[in-house]
């Protein structure tokens, strides 16, 4: 039974702001991310889109953030900056901000990336459609000193009119064969839909299988031009947390239990991840037909392309690439 703790997340309360709600919440979960997190947060108050809130809920952090999210608050009504007594782990961390939001639209944003000015405005224009659940742009990777090392496209326009052709577009963009980024999970996502999810769980790519969910729902649209960078560093948690056990904590510290620790290396990872597939198309999916044609699909397209289990082997056995070897990877098949 895969733990979920989306409901846990949304139990939490939290003294709203008394204006009207905002169009657009932002939630900026962050732990001791002082280096970078100013310059994200003046990305995001720096939106020519202005109908947005920014919750910054603080993981307990031991660093300078408390003080630079003070700063925020004091300088901007629009900031709500939310101090945890305890570190709670980054997914419980990400889902209580869900919970906190009050807009009709909603986007993740990290400690450590950074939103061009048109970045909202260019995604709402895309959600003016009311068959797009979530909306996003190309990436500019960036360095530590926010150089670019390389723009990026996730290539994830999921525009199949069924719940079965979207997830099947899905399977092939971002699960079976060289996995992407997963930058569509700091996009702009209708927050109803959203919240039917278990969001983000206490598993590793767990924001994987959160898209996989969202595009069950609804269209996925990436807006061509680049307004959003993502910063690869030593401190990026698929970079700074490597081996299995340690990414599984960075994602929920009371996860990391034997039970976590036997199915965390990546073929068993890769059979959570399909279980948890198949469990949301019983979910999300009130049509019975749509749920057998998703279900039916999952499997078909498993079968037709095994590479994955040949993968997921190697990789359990010492051979998984960081995000720098992800970078690589991703360069020579754009490349072909």
């Amino acid at each position: 039974m895969i733990k979920d703790i989306s409901k846990e997340a949304l139990s939490v309360t939290s003294q709203p702001a008394a204006s009207a709600p905002p169009t657009v919440s932002i939630g900026l979960a962050v732990y001791n991310g002082a280096e970078y997190l100013e310059e994200a947060i003046d990305s995001i108050l720096s939106q020519t889109y202005p109908d947005f809130e920014l919750i910054i809920s603080d993981n307990a952090s031991t660093d300078g953030t408390r003080e630079i999210c003070e700063r925020a608050q004091a300088r901007d009504p629009r900031v709500r900056y939310d101090r945890l007594p305890k570190n709670l782990g980054a997914a419980p961390n990400y889902n209580r901000i869900v919970a906190m939001a009050r807009g009709r639209y909603f986007k993740w944003a990290a400690h450590d990336d950074r939103c061009h000015p048109d970045f909202l405005a260019r995604c709402m224009d895309a959600l003016r459609d009311d068959s797009v659940v979530l909306a996003y742009t190309k990436t500019s990777v960036i360095d530590a000193q926010g150089r670019e090392l390389r723009t990026y496209s996730d290539g994830l326009t999921l525009d199949g009119a069924t719940p079965a052709i979207r997830f099947a577009q899905y399977l092939r963009g971002n699960v079976l064969g060289v996995r992407g980024m997963c930058n569509p999970i700091f996009g702009v996502i209708r927050t109803d839909a959203l919240r039917k999810t278990r969001l983000i769980q206490d598993f590793i790519a767990s924001d994987r299988t959160l898209l996989g969910h969202l595009a069950l729902m609804g269209r996925f649209v990436e807006v061509d031009t680049v307004a959003f960078d993502r910063r690869v560093h030593l401190g990026t948690s698929t970079m700074a947390s490597a081996a299995f056990k340690d990414r599984a904590k960075w994602f929920n510290p009371q996860s990391v239990t034997s039970r976590s620790r036997r199915r965390n290396n990546y073929l068993r990872l890769s059979l959570t991840h399909i279980a948890d597939y198949w469990q949301a198309m019983g979910e999300l999916l009130p049509n019975r037909s749509d749920r057998i044609a998703c279900r039916a699909g999952l499997v078909a397209n498993l079968a037709r392309r095994p590479k994955w289990i040949w993968r997921d082997l190697k990789y359990s056995f010492g051979g998984a690439p960081n995000a720098a070897q992800i970078l690589d990877q991703l360069k020579a098949r754009d490349a072909t």
